[in-house]
């Protein structure tokens, strides 16, 4: 019997929508998958839905360690070297985010084609949905095939969407590049799509969806704390640095002037008193567009 290629793994912390996730995957119209949770030492004991759905859940652990609340992509890591052996294929679901019933199924339908053509990432379709299930917003179908570089560039004019969750990558890839240990993890799972892939093509998924959960217990809903958004500065500020500085070339100058706004944008107002920090970010802009570019994004506020 053919062992089952794709690993879904669940770093659990936040019960509020888990029952919800795991719904989704009991669901799967196709249920060759292994499902693995890691519980990064949450204060929230999930142990009545583990019993509950125990009949889909490959493997449980209680991690005696909680890392997340200073490298969610730590907790990441954690649970993929923990878990995956076999498995050739791995899609990382957040604890309140959700699958169509027909993902599993799609996978199937599609991986043949992406090793064919020396894929590594594959994406489903997303669409984002509040505390009550209710789509907030979709997204236009991708193409079948789009270079990594195209689509990241096309998500700062709004063309697109992408988060942890709906990416299907080759553990070898994972184990290549793992993920960037980047504050809040804001931008890790971007610079992971394009690394994983090996800034080629990307595999889209149009007929499957995942459900990412917009939400205030959810990291990217938590809005009104004023840590929060100053570690998403610095989160934004490390994580434009990290590309500009490692691919630089592989952008087009468009999508470089949009990543040096960005970067501008949030290292002005988190290192307004810091010298030596403005210095190396200034270097980094420098290094990456022209002067009259540099000068208009600060003459605009970086937008």
């Amino acid at each position: 019997m053919m062992a089952n290629r794709i690993a879904v793994i669940i770093p659990y912390y936040k019960i509020d929508f888990l029952e919800e996730t795991l719904l989704s995957l009991k669901h799967q119209t196709d249920k060759r998958f292994n499902l693995y949770i890691g519980n990064d030492n949450s204060p929230n004991d999930p142990q009545k839905l583990i019993e509950k759905y125990n009949s889909i859940i490959t493997r449980y652990k209680n991690f005696d360690t909680n890392i997340g609340k200073n490298s969610l992509s730590k907790q990441w890591e954690r649970c993929i070297d923990e878990f995956v052996d076999q498995e050739e294929w791995v899609i990382v679901l957040a604890d309140d985010d959700t699958l169509s019933e027909n993902c599993i199924q799609e996978f199937y339908n599609n991986v043949e084609d992406a090793e064919k053509n020396n894929i590594s990432l594959i994406k489903f379709k997303c669409r984002v949905i509040n505390e009550n299930n209710k789509i907030v917003k979709e997204f236009p179908d991708y193409p079948r095939f789009q270079k990594a570089a195209v689509f990241f560039g096309n998500l700062y004019i709004n063309i697109g969407f992408s988060t942890l969750s709906e990416n299907i990558f080759r553990i070898e890839k994972y184990k290549k590049y793992k993920y960037q240990d980047i504050e809040l993890a804001y931008g890790s799972d971007a610079i992971a799509v394009l690394e994983f892939s090996e800034f080629g093509d990307i595999l889209f998924i149009n007929n499957a969806f995942m459900s990412f959960r917009d939400s205030e217990v959810n990291l990217s809903g938590n809005r009104n704390s004023t840590d929060y958004r100053s570690r998403k500065m610095i989160g934004n500020t490390e994580y434009m640095t990290y590309l500009l500085k490692n691919y630089s070339q592989k952008f087009d100058y468009e999508t470089k002037v949009n990543m040096s706004k960005m970067l501008y944008r949030n290292f002005r107002v988190v290192y307004k008193n810091d010298f030596l920090k403005n210095i190396y970010y200034f270097s980094t802009l420098l290094k990456s567009i022209k002067i009259s570019d540099i000068k208009n994004i600060i003459k605009n506020g970086g937008n």
